[in-house]
């Protein structure tokens, strides 16, 4: 019996939908919450190609909501990336998988977009969409937007000068610590897995049916079982697809520098936004020991210690590999 033949027996795929699917190549950035679930999704339904990128490795609190990993990839912290490349080796053969353990940023992103038909968020940042959007519109490669923090799921599609983009709708890059992360606000496994099954569902019809005629972000509340549905025009003025100026593909320089002698990494405050210090000190306390003033906020979580400042400048003690400092940062502070 054809793998397939449950799905090519929905009319609005079919056969042929199907065939447009086993050609398809889809870049998944982020193996989180998000990304691991939508690449289980992706490869089960028979995209062709998958490239996942992902910066971590597994750890045991992953595995609550994402189901690609195991207890062993935990305990010998295998990188996500690879982890689930070998998963879906296992599951479905036929998708040809490219794992990369690498950090997104905007001197590798136009790489890693070279024969994409479209991009799949799995960030657990505000700063790696930003990136994808500036790229992905100068490269005319629609992407779908995803997010889930507590019980609420976000997905949307964004297609390059054909409806809004991202930044349409999210104009600049937040303060550091001005939204909830799953490190401060925690999340349920049915919340990422409700945003990342709204993001293969519309990966699917836009790979099977083409562009919507607007951009539509879904969002789910999986706790109180609420949905809201918001479409939104694009806009002239944007600075990204409307006057083609991308501003976060210009910022290809280092954002972390090593602090000699120090055994930390400074990360260079992105927002132009001063953080929220008092509402940041707050949200920091479930993870550690907290102190704050009115110049920075401090979180001790050892083997680590997290500095905020109030111009969005971030030190994160504790270890001097940029990668981990810029992961730390993202989980704790969103940024």
């Amino acid at each position: 019996m054809d793998r397939y033949q449950r799905q090519s027996l929905f009319a609005p795929i079919g056969v042929a939908g199907q065939h447009k699917l086993s050609c398809a190549r889809v870049l998944v950035v982020g193996c989180g919450g998000l990304g691991s679930n939508a690449i289980s999704l992706l490869a089960r339904a028979g995209i062709g190609a998958l490239r996942i990128v992902d910066r971590d490795v597994v750890e045991l609190s992953n595995l609550q909501r994402q189901s690609l990993f195991s207890e062993a990839d935990a305990r010998d912290g295998v990188p996500k990336a690879i982890a689930a490349a070998r998963r879906i080796g296992a599951v479905n053969s036929e998708v040809r998988v490219e794992p990369i353990v690498a950090d997104l940023d905007a001197g590798n992103v136009l790489g890693l977009l070279d024969g994409i038909d479209l991009v799949v968020d799995g960030f657990d940042n505000f700063e790696g969409r930003y990136v994808v959007n500036d790229a992905c519109v100068s490269r005319d490669v629609p992407w779908i937007y995803g997010a889930c923090v507590g019980a609420t799921a976000m997905a949307g599609l964004f297609v390059p000068h054909v409806t809004a983009c991202y930044r349409c709708l999210h104009r600049e890059l937040p303060a550091a610590g001005a939204a909830e992360t799953c490190d401060t606000a925690g999340i349920i496994g049915p919340a990422a897995l409700a945003a990342a099954s709204m993001q293969v569902a519309m990966a699917l019809r836009f790979l099977v049916a083409g562009p919507p005629a607007e951009a539509v972000v879904v969002t789910i509340d999986a706790w109180d079982l609420e949905l809201s549905r918001l479409g939104f025009p694009r806009d002239p003025a944007c600075p990204a697809c409307g006057l083609g100026r991308f501003d976060f593909l210009a910022r290809a320089e280092r954002t972390t520098t090593a602090l000699c002698g120090r055994d930390a990494i400074a990360v260079r405050a992105l927002s132009g936004a001063a953080p929220n210090l008092p509402a940041l000190a707050l949200r920091l306390r479930s993870l550690g020991e907290v102190h704050s003033n009115e110049f920075l906020v401090r979180l001790a979580a050892p083997p680590y210690e997290l500095t905020v400042f109030r111009d969005g400048r971030a030190i994160v003690k504790g270890t001097t590999d940029p990668i981990l400092a810029r992961s730390l940062v993202a989980r704790w502070i969103g940024v």
